[in-house]
């Protein structure tokens, strides 16, 4: 019979724990504010339905997916969410020109850099 492995009984395992944990809350807000806003703008056919707004929304799925796929494949998924919030957070500072809309999407990452510990400390 094998032995299931806990959190506990590898230290780089709660690094995954943190990493799904934070995942989850930035894919909750994504999914609570972000869809809702979407529809809006897309029935209200106003000036808010230039490109930009879509490569924003874009990029918040494929965060989303690269979350999704950490489940299966850590280390691809690491590097997924790990661009797509740079690119996030890039898109902030562009579109708003101010640094604090900056350093407030950089949080995106810690979940992917988590992942990436992790996958490196475990060697898959």
């Amino acid at each position: 019979m094998e032995r299931r492995m806990n959190y506990q009984d590898h230290p780089s395992r709660f690094f995954l724990l943190i990493a799904r944990i934070i995942g989850f809350c930035i894919a909750g807000v994504f999914l609570l504010f972000m869809v809702p806003e979407f529809i809006e703008i897309l029935d209200t056919k106003s000036e808010y339905t230039e490109f930009w707004i879509f490569v924003f929304y874009a990029l918040a799925m494929i965060y989303g997916a690269g979350f999704l796929l950490s489940f299966w494949k850590i280390k691809i998924s690491a590097y997924i969410m790990i661009v797509s919030s740079i690119a996030i957070a890039l898109y902030g500072f562009i579109d708003t020109m101010s640094w604090a809309v900056f350093l407030i999407l950089i949080p995106l990452s810690f979940s992917g850099i988590l992942f990436l510990i992790y996958s490196k400390k475990m060697g898959k």
